[in-house]
């Protein structure tokens, strides 16, 4: 398995100009990398999800046999490499005026309805579940969404809804979200979302930013996932799962737990991206 891993690993540097743009881009350890390479060790769990998150790959087309994996990646599209008259910032520009119908064929897949957590901006120390429908209406992605928040009173059961209203727009591979509350006009934010694997697209990580609407104008941050809601379930099941939760709750998924970085926060920390 650990030779499978190192001459796999070698096939797809190869298709980079080096090995230190492949530890740069993908943010490991050059060190680390060269020893899984070599095959003197082989990469940590999280390590792994990072490698297979930035060429694109299943959990386990990492181990196959080389011949077996050089074939697959053979047939699974790259993204060429910059040269040197490259202009990324006009190719972004670009992307943000792509053809309305190209955009909705890439946003497409996305539809439906999905549980958003992020790490609450008025409850330190707890993770918010929040519904969100993602849907297409005059060939535009938008997207309404419902935070069920606790009064904070003794009665915990006790639940108010917070609303908002959004579009979703594609920037390259990108999902952005852009939404505002609806009852004050006052609070509005963004989320952006990148679906490391096309193929797998139930669980979307990224980041939540948003300011607040008060006089103090407070900025917020935090790592932000959404899961995809199994179509046997109803709009009204989903709502009722959806609160503040403390960040060691069994009610969050490990997985989803590791990819909001819960261990950089407890009941004190502010909750920001950067912990």
């Amino acid at each position: 398995m650990k030779e499978n891993l190192a001459a796999n690993l070698r096939t797809l540097c190869s298709y980079y100009s080096s090995i230190s743009q492949v530890t740069k881009l993908a943010g490991i350890n050059r060190q680390q990398f060269n020893k899984y390479l070599g095959g003197q060790s082989s990469p940590s769990l999280s390590s792994l999800r990072k490698i297979n998150d930035f060429f694109g790959l299943e959990e386990d087309e990492l181990f196959l046999p080389p011949q077996d994996f050089k074939r697959l990646v053979d047939h699974k599209p790259r993204v060429a490499q910059p040269d040197a008259n490259h202009q990324p910032l006009q190719d972004l520009f670009d992307s943000t005026l792509q053809s309305s119908d190209k955009s909705q064929e890439f946003l497409r897949p996305y539809h439906g309805l999905y549980h958003d957590y992020y790490c609450s901006p008025s409850n330190p120390g707890m993770v918010l579940r929040a519904l969100i429908s993602v849907y297409e209406k005059d060939n535009v992605t938008l997207t309404k969404s419902i935070e069920r928040l606790p009064y904070k009173d003794k009665d915990k059961t006790r639940h108010f809804n917070v609303r908002y209203h959004g579009f979703v727009q594609a920037i390259r591979d990108r999902l952005v979200f852009t939404d505002i509350e609806t009852q004050t006009l006052k609070n509005w934010g963004q989320r952006i979302y990148y679906p490391a694997n096309r193929s797998r697209i139930d669980l979307l990580s990224g980041l939540t930013m948003a300011i607040s609407g008060g006089l103090d104008h407070q900025p917020f941050c935090s790592h932000a996932v959404l899961e995809r809601i199994n179509d046997g379930i109803t709009m009204k099941e989903a709502l009722q799962q959806c609160s503040v939760y403390p960040i060691d709750s069994q009610e969050i998924r490990d997985d989803i737990k590791e990819k909001l970085y819960l261990e950089c926060y407890n009941d004190k920390t502010i909750m920001t991206a950067n912990g």
